[in-house]
């Protein structure tokens, strides 16, 4: 009677053992990244969404899946991601940038799923996805990164006195781009300021766009969040050196690539963000339907002291003590 007893109490807890695994088996989560071009300040915005999960215990291989797709700034290409992350049966998806965002949105707005986290986003009111931080799709929220434009215009007046002509070069194609043009807009307006446009519709064209924008007298460059034209910043740094034309910025991540200064974004941050919201809807600690979209407020002062030299302006020690980064 007792051998049977404990080959019962075995067998069960076989059993329970067995049962275990396949719930560990069962709890792999799949989450698919979407971004429409890779640069550096999407870049730390995707690793920031990676360090969060990892920090929260979601580890590649172990209970997580993750799939990675990059248009590598061709838009078309972004609705052949999402629809392969809906084949694969993601669980959930994070779109970066606004054209992935719409994309995303576009695949799933007849099902409502797979349900999507976004970032790297600077309007989804303006980009048809949001009536208002608490009215929009059940199935998609994230964090509003809205460029502090007017800032980065009167850091340009408070680097370069008496400056009066600004360029600024953008993709018509991003909505998130159009949008902050009409901001730069208004603020130049306000400031007596006249404001030069240049369209490019891929980043190879940035270097004649800037070459034109610097035949007009130029006395700054201002940069704003556009992934076509954040992808070939480097041309416009160039262009700017040449032309001892200022570059100010409204990205943390631009000042390390050759601008002069920036009042903006901390791209990681918006990763760090973005992920927390992940990780909570993965834990079942989220209802993405019930929450407010959030402005991105994580917004840095980055100085490069060397790179104004070379756009002849110089820092002073005021400016560069006030700075939160200083890139040497």
């Amino acid at each position: 009677m007792k051998k049977h007893l404990i080959y019962f109490l075995i067998l069960l807890i076989l059993s329970f053992a067995i049962a275990g695994c396949n719930a560990a088996e069962e709890e792999v989560v799949t989450v698919g990244m979407m971004t429409m071009v890779s640069h550096p300040s999407l870049d730390a915005i995707s690793q920031g969404v990676k360090d969060k999960l990892a920090e929260a215990g979601y580890i590649v291989g172990e209970n997580l899946e993750l799939l990675e797709g990059n248009a590598e700034g061709d838009i078309a290409t972004l609705s052949t991601i999402v629809q392969q992350f809906i084949d694969a049966d993601v669980d959930l998806i994070v779109a970066t940038t606004t054209p992935a965002l719409q994309a995303a949105y576009n695949a799933t707005k007849e099902t409502g799923s797979p349900p999507i986290i976004f970032n790297g986003v600077s309007n989804p009111y303006a980009a048809g996805i949001a009536n208002a931080p608490n009215d929009h799709p059940a199935w998609v929220l994230g964090n509003q990164l809205l460029d502090p434009v007017k800032e980065a215009m009167d850091l340009i007046i408070l680097l370069k006195p008496g400056a009066s002509v600004i360029g600024l070069i953008y993709n018509p194609a991003e909505a998130n781009a159009v949008y902050l043009v009409e901001l730069a807009q208004k603020e130049a307006g306000a400031r007596g300021l006249k404001l030069e446009l240049a369209t490019v519709s891929n980043s190879s064209e940035v270097q004649t766009a800037a070459e034109a924008l610097a035949s007009r007298n130029l006395d700054a460059y201002l940069a704003i969040s556009d992934n076509t034209v954040t992808s070939g910043f480097e041309a416009l740094v160039q262009v700017a050196n040449d032309n001892d034309i200022l570059v100010v910025g409204t990205s943390a991540s631009m000042p390390p690539r050759g601008a002069a200064a920036s009042y903006g974004i901390d791209p990681y941050q918006e990763g760090l963000d973005s992920g927390q919201l992940v990780v909570d809807y993965l834990k079942g600690d989220l209802d993405l339907a019930k929450t407010e979209i959030q402005i991105q407020d994580a917004v840095l002062l980055t100085v490069n002291p060397s790179a104004a030299q070379e756009q002849g302006v110089t820092l002073s020690d005021e400016i560069v003590e006030k700075a939160d980064n200083v890139i040497e």
